[in-house]
C-alpha cells in the first residue's frame, strides 16, 4: 500500500514537472529593428536584446529563437505561433485584440522624413510664391482701389485746382497718382486737395488705406507661407495634403486614419517605405521617430532629414501570444520593470542615441 502511494507521488510529481517543462520552453520571434535591436554575427545586440537578457536571467524557461521579417513576426503572434515578440511594438487597441503585451519599455513619437530642399530650390520656391496667383489677386484690388479713390479726388478737384489735377487722362493720372502717395504715406506734397469735398475724400482714404496696406501685407505673407511649406514644415498638419506614406497597421497608420490623412500610401515593412521616399513616390515618410532617425544614419539617405516634428506619442512592449500562462507574463513583467528602472537602462538608451 505505502509502495502504490509512493509510485503514485512520484508519478504525480514528474507529471507536473513536465507539464511545467513543456509550458516554459517557448518560441521567441525577433527582427531586426535599428536601433532597438541588431543582428550582428548570429548575435543580438542593442537595448531589446540586453533587457531580453536580463528576463532570462531571472527567468529559467527554455526557449528557441527564430528570425522573422517584421511583418511575418506579427503575423505568427497574432497565430500563436510564436510566444514572444523581441522588436519595438507600438501597443494599440487592435493589435490587444489579438494579442497580449508586456508592461512598456520606452515612450516613442511619430516622425517625419523629408527631402532636404537646397537654397537654390529655396530660392526657386520664393520667386514662384511671390508671383503666385494670389499675389497678382492681391495686387489687382490694391490697383482697383486706388484707381477708385484717384478718380474721386480728381473728380473733386479738376475745375478748382487745375494746377495739379486738371482735364482728361492727364488729370486722371495726377488723381491716380496723389492716392498711391497718400497710401504709402510718401507725401511729396506736389499735390493736396483744396476743395472740401477732396478734403473728405482724401482724410477717408487716409484712415481706409492704412487698412488695406495692412491687409495686402497680410496677404503676400500668406501666399509666401502656403507656397513654401515644402521648405519650413514644422508641424505634422502642413502634409495633410501632400504625398505621404507609413507602414500598415502600425501606430501610426492608425492615427494619420484617425485624423482624416486620406492622400497616404501604406507598406508592409519600413524597408518598403523608405525605399518609396528614395524612390520619389511619395514626398515624405512618416513612421516611429527613433526609427527614422536611425535611417537617417545612412549615406545613401544624405538627401533627406528627419524633421523637428513630434506627434503621436506611443509606447513600445514587447509582445506576447495567448498562449503565455499569467504566472509567466507576470515574472517576465517584474524581469523587465527591474531592468528598466535601473540606472543601467538609461546608459544604454544613451548609448544608442535614444534618450529624448
Amino acid at each position: 500500500m505505502k509502495l502504490s502511494i509512493c509510485l503514485l507521488f512520484i508519478s504525480f510529481f514528474l507529471f507536473c514537472n513536465l507539464h511545467s517543462k513543456t509550458n516554459d520552453s517557448l518560441i521567441i520571434g525577433y527582427s531586426p529593428a535599428a536601433p532597438f535591436i541588431y543582428e550582428v554575427d548570429e548575435d543580438l545586440k542593442g537595448p531589446m536584446a540586453w533587457l531580453w537578457s536580463e528576463i532570462t536571467n531571472q527567468n529559467e524557461f527554455h526557449h528557441e529563437m527564430k528570425s522573422l521579417k517584421s511583418e511575418q513576426l506579427l503575423d505568427e503572434l497574432r497565430e500563436n505561433k510564436v510566444d514572444l515578440a523581441i522588436y519595438p511594438l507600438s501597443i494599440t487597441s487592435e493589435r490587444s485584440e489579438k494579442m497580449n503585451f508586456t508592461v512598456p519599455f520606452y515612450l516613442a513619437h511619430s516622425g517625419v522624413m523629408a527631402k532636404n530642399v537646397s537654397s537654390f530650390e529655396s530660392s526657386i520656391l520664393f520667386l514662384k510664391s511671390f508671383f503666385s496667383l494670389n499675389f497678382f489677386r492681391a495686387l489687382g484690388a490694391l490697383t482697383l482701389v486706388i484707381l477708385i479713390f484717384g478718380f474721386l479726388e480728381w473728380r473733386f478737384e479738376r475745375k478748382l485746382n487745375q494746377e495739379e489735377f486738371g482735364d482728361g487722362i492727364k488729370g486722371l493720372w495726377s488723381g491716380f497718382w496723389w492716392s498711391a502717395v497718400t497710401m504709402t504715406t510718401v507725401g511729396y506734397g506736389d499735390k493736396s486737395p483744396r476743395t472740401t469735398g477732396g478734403r473728405i475724400v482724401a482724410l477717408i482714404w487716409m484712415f481706409t488705406a492704412i487698412i488695406i496696406i495692412s491687409g495686402f501685407t497680410a496677404s503676400i505673407s500668406s501666399s509666401l507661407t502656403v507656397d513654401t511649406l515644402g521648405s519650413s514644415s514644422n508641424k505634422i498638419e502642413d502634409f495633410k495634403e501632400r504625398s505621404i506614406g507609413t507602414v500598415e497597421f502600425s501606430g501610426t497608420h492608425n492615427w494619420l486614419r484617425d485624423n482624416f490623412y486620406e492622400n497616404k500610401k501604406l507598406y508592409d515593412n519600413k524597408e518598403s517605405l523608405i525605399e518609396a521616399l528614395k524612390n520619389g513616390e511619395i514626398e515624405a515618410a512618416v513612421y516611429d521617430l527613433p526609427l527614422l532617425r536611425e535611417f537617417s544614419k545612412n549615406k545613401e539617405l544624405d538627401d533627406f532629414r528627419v524633421l523637428d516634428i513630434k506627434f503621436n506619442p506611443q509606447y513600445y512592449a514587447i509582445g506576447m501570444s495567448r498562449n503565455v500562462s499569467d504566472s509567466l507574463r507576470k515574472n517576465i513583467n517584474t524581469a523587465l520593470l527591474t531592468a528598466t528602472e535601473s540606472y543601467k537602462w538609461n546608459v544604454i538608451l544613451a548609448e544608442y542615441d535614444l534618450k529624448d
